[in-house]
Parts: structure tokens; C-alpha cells; sequence
């Protein structure tokens, strides 16, 4: 597989864990970020009742679509391009929005963006599931989250771990209300928010 990623394959089976517990069935799925597609192809093979549809940045697109197109199954679709930078998402309505790994990697204003798309793209009583490190009240849940973040920093001083507050009050603002902040090994969360309403913004 091309840049394969062992974080991704640690935590796949407990994502799907998650999943498992909240989507319906026959649930459509939008992956944002889907990185070497790891995530997709083993949840699209543990959930087979699941459509499942990749999405990532233009300039690494050919690469998830040659892993998907070798190891994918058939409830995996072919990827799509998403850029956070700009407005339009490949789908207007689906049942669960999934992004791992990403929220801290890009810069605020496009997590900001994942968020309030996310949220947009979810349909009536729609989810948005957000995986990786966060802060509570301003600290950090461990010595090495606090590491990862500087780690982050030094890589591209836009990036950083999160704050649980920020990410709640934007999708409280979208319509979204917390129905689950489930704790994930290697010192991640799940956060999982549901479409309650209409929203404000």
C-alpha cells in the first residue's frame, strides 16, 4: 500500500467499533481526508452494510485512488476531490461525516470549515464524527498530546490540538449537539455530534 500509515492502522478497528455503534443501516458515509484510504477499505469491510465514500485534497488523490481500486470493497466508493479551501463538497446529504486525523493538521479556519460543512452535509438527523486530540479547558489530556502539539507547530504553526470547547460551541452554532465524547486509545477522542434542529447560522 502506498504511504502507508501505522497510525491509521492502529486505530481502525476502534473506529469502526464506534461507527458501528451509531450509524443505521444502510448508512452513507463521507470520509474527509481519507489520507492511503486505510481507514475506508477495513471500516467499508467490517460495516458491509455501509457506503462509504472517500474524499481527499486534490494533490493526493491519485494515491488513495490507487490503494482503494487494489483493496477496496465494492461498498467503497471511488474517491473524491475535497479541498477545505473551497465551498463546494462532493455531497449535499448523507448520514455521517468521519474525519480523522485531520482538525489538528490543517490550519483553524479550515477546521472551522470542516466543521460547519460537516455539519451541512449531514442530513436529518445526521452525524459528525471527529477523531484525534483535544484540549479541556485549555489543557492537555497528556504530557505527550502536549508534545504532539508542539510537534505540530514546529511543522506548520497553523496546525494544532484543538479545543473540545471550540469544536462543541461551532457545532452547537451548525445545529449539531454532543451525543458522545468517547475516549480512544494512544490519548485520541470520538467525538460525535448529531443534527438536532435547524440551525442558526
Amino acid at each position: 500500500m502506498e504511504q502507508f500509515s501505522q497510525a491509521a492502522d492502529n486505530n481502525k478497528s476502534v473506529i469502526a467499533a464506534v461507527l458501528g455503534d451509531w450509524l443505521p443501516v444502510r448508512a452513507s458515509v463521507l470520509e474527509v481526508g481519507s489520507g492511503s484510504g486505510q481507514h475506508a477499505i477495513h471500516i467499508g469491510s467490517t460495516l458491509t452494510h455501509v457506503s462509504w465514500q472517500p474524499t481527499e485534497h486534490p494533490d493526493r488523490l491519485e494515491i488513495l485512488a490507487s490503494n482503494l481500486a487494489r483493496y477496496a470493497p465494492s461498498n467503497v466508493r471511488a474517491p473524491l476531490r475535497l479541498d477545505l479551501a473551497e465551498n463546494e463538497w462532493p455531497f449535499r446529504s448523507v448520514d455521517c461525516v468521519f474525519s480523522a486525523n485531520v482538525i489538528h493538521i490543517v490550519s483553524e479556519p479550515l477546521g472551522e470549515r470542516l466543521i460547519v460543512r460537516g455539519a451541512q452535509a449531514a442530513g436529518a438527523n445526521g452525524l459528525l464524527v471527529l477523531y484525534g486530540p483535544f484540549t479541556y479547558h485549555g489543557e492537555f489530556t497528556t504530557d505527550s498530546n502536549r508534545e504532539f502539539d508542539q510537534w505540530l507547530k514546529d511543522r506548520d504553526e497553523k496546525s494544532g490540538v484543538r479545543s473540545f470547547e471550540w469544536v462543541e460551541r461551532i457545532a452547537g452554532r451548525e445545529g449539531m449537539t454532543l451525543v458522545e465524547d468517547r475516549a480512544m486509545p494512544a490519548n485520541n477522542q470520538c467525538l460525535i455530534f448529531r443534527k438536532m434542529g435547524v440551525s442558526q447560522s
